[in-house]
């Protein structure tokens, strides 16, 4: 018999050979998806960190533009326009991915540590969230968030927010003595000449004054113009708070002149990097800087030509920044600015003169001025006056572009008054992108007349508050007899303190969540004449503010708002009402002036 063997598979095997199949090929697929799965997710967690970390680099840059910038946002978006970072919008997206910032406050513990809940307020930290969410696919949704801490590291250490210097001439009409006075918190401490700006002679008299204060040094620097019937001359010199000196005396430009005596044809500022620099004329188109580093001061260097002589100048570095506005007022009554790139101090590091008003009321007047907004840190306001018979101001806003340069925005004007303007100021109120413009006009019986100010962007926005006329009747004369200040920490109120032609010192309040002026005068106190010029110093880190007012006795007297009180601090320190220099120079000319230890 033959046995035949049938060579083949069995259904039976068949089925188990294709199920065992299935498994292995399962499982292959089942890794080879879950690896490509999982590579595409690390691309995409790639791609959305990414977006995220850009936000928490760009809120730093919009932080250190200006710490204030960071205001707390349960949810907002990110520009950038001009090579500036900004917040914008309630977010971003790109594609599928979208990103959140939010901003948030800081609490921490009695240790100092960081706590979720409870604690004191920290007002110097910020927690940034950068959040970026997007769909894996239908049924999967994904999110990465970044959390960073910011600190206020710019902000100055603040030693004695409560101290600071008088300086005034003493010298009448005679001689160039000037005094100095520290105010050490509570008491004003005794009288101290100056260096003397000029051992050769004694006949330049003060005609006017401004001291500045540094935040980096225990340092300040005095500006000074004199005159002494023929001729005019600028100094500049240094005060050493650590060994209460003064020093490096400097003769900025000299000419002979004998009028345009009531103008302050000088200004400077201190900038971020600790130098001072002054900017001033010498009766020439061109206006001249020099640059103090601390040590000494430099060459003299050029800024662009202007049109006219400058009889008024103001400075004003942009904050936390290198970059200088300098505003000009001329002879020929048109004002015009240049801009400073903050790299250098050469005229090429300066535009060219751009020109806002081809005509003013006078050019002994100071018809305009230059303010940076402190909650906007890019952005400065210029106000001034456009007509040789103006009763509007007109203004702009400048809007930096954080790489040494920027443009101004048109220019926008408001019907003020029914009189020519006059002495002008504008402020910025803390915490809003807010300025009040105030000024006394050309009427042989001046009134004052206030307007509030807004801006967005470049464009600025007039609008007339209640009780807009502060004074009726002021005294006569082209000097600025007012001054107002907000309160530093709060923004509000703004005390405008003001002669009326009496021998009383009068204020009122500016409210300005309802954008109310006092109707009725309160008196701050009585003197022995009429008050003719006011100056305001508000307390660093503080809502106290430290007025001082000169009367045509020549005298200068001062007194502290007690922002807490809301009200003038009485006699008992140095706070209440002082008697300081008694022998000025002139009723129209600022020959004193304060400054805060920074």
């Amino acid at each position: 018999m033959r046995n035949t063997n049938n060579i083949g598979f069995s259904v039976i095997e068949v089925l188990l050979a294709a199920a065992i199949f299935v498994i292995f090929a399962g499982g292959i697929a089942q890794v080879v998806l879950h690896g490509y799965s999982g590579n595409r997710l690390g691309e995409e967690q790639t791609i959305a960190n990414n977006f995220a970390s850009e936000g928490i680099e760009a809120v730093r840059s919009i932080k250190n533009q200006a710490y204030s910038g960071l205001a707390n946002s349960v949810g907002t978006g990110i520009t950038q326009t001009g090579g500036v970072w900004a917040f914008s919008g309630a977010n971003n997206t790109f594609g599928k991915y979208s990103r959140v910032i939010t901003v948030a406050d800081v609490y921490r513990d009695g240790s100092g540590n960081i706590v979720a809940s409870g604690g004191t307020l920290d007002p110097d930290t910020k927690n940034i969230s950068s959040m970026v969410s997007w769909n894996f696919n239908a049924g999967r949704s994904n999110s990465i968030e970044l959390i960073s801490y910011l600190t206020d590291f710019k902000k100055p250490i603040v030693t004695n927010t409560g101290s600071g210097i008088l300086v005034y001439g003493d010298g009448g009409v005679t001689t160039d003595a000037i005094k100095y006075k520290k105010f050490d918190g509570t008491n004003w401490q005794v009288a101290t000449a100056s260096a003397d700006v000029d051992t050769g002679s004694t006949n330049k008299y003060l005609r006017t004054v401004k001291i500045y204060s540094s935040k980096t040094r225990n340092e300040k620097i005095m500006v000074s113009r004199h005159y002494n019937g023929t001729g005019q001359w600028i100094y500049a010199q240094v005060y050493n708070g650590s060994t209460n000196t003064w020093g490096n005396v400097v003769q900025l430009s000299t000419w002979n002149l004998t009028t345009l005596l009531n103008v302050r044809n000088f200004d400077g500022d201190y900038l971020a990097n600790g130098d001072f620099a002054v900017v001033y004329s010498d009766n020439t188109t061109t206006p001249k800087m020099r640059v103090w580093n601390g040590t000494s001061w430099n060459t003299q260097s050029n800024l662009n030509a202007v049109t006219g002589t400058p009889s008024w100048i103001v400075v004003k570095a942009r904050p936390n920044s290198n970059e200088i506005m300098a505003v000009f007022l001329g002879s020929t009554n048109r004002t015009m600015s240049e801009y400073n790139n903050g790299v250098g101090y050469a005229t090429a590091n300066w535009t060219t003169a751009t020109s806002h008003a081809n005509a003013a009321v006078l050019n002994t007047k100071k018809v305009m001025d230059f303010e940076w907004s402190t909650n906007l840190p890019t952005s400065g306001i210029i106000v001034y006056s456009n007509l040789a018979n103006d009763k509007n101001f007109a203004g702009k806003v400048f809007v930096a572009n954080g790489t040494g340069g920027g443009a101004w925005g048109s220019a926008a004007s408001m019907a003020v008054q029914t009189n020519n303007l006059g002495n002008m100021v504008v402020i910025n109120r803390p915490g809003v992108n807010e300025m009040e413009v105030c000024n006394k006009d050309g009427a042989g019986t001046p009134t004052i007349v206030c307007r509030k100010l807004t801006f967005s962007g470049n464009v600025i926005t007039w609008a007339t508050p209640t009780n807009p006329i502060v004074s009726a009747a002021s005294d006569t004369g082209i000097q600025r007899s007012f001054d107002i200040e907000f309160e530093n920490t709060s923004g509000t109120p703004a005390i405008i303190v003001y002669g009326d032609n009496t021998s009383t010192l009068k204020y009122k309040k500016f409210t300005a969540g309802t954008a109310t002026y006092d109707l009725a005068a309160t008196n701050v106190f009585a003197g022995a004449s009429t008050f003719r010029t006011v100056l305001a110093f508000p307390k660093p880190s503080s809502d106290d503010i430290l007025y001082f007012a000169a009367d045509t006795n020549l005298d200068v007297f001062s007194i502290g708002w007690d922002g807490t009180a809301g009200a003038f601090y009485g006699a008992g320190n140095g706070w209440g009402q002082t008697t300081h220099g008694t022998n000025g120079s002139n009723i129209t000319n600022y020959w004193y002036d304060f400054g805060w230890d920074q």
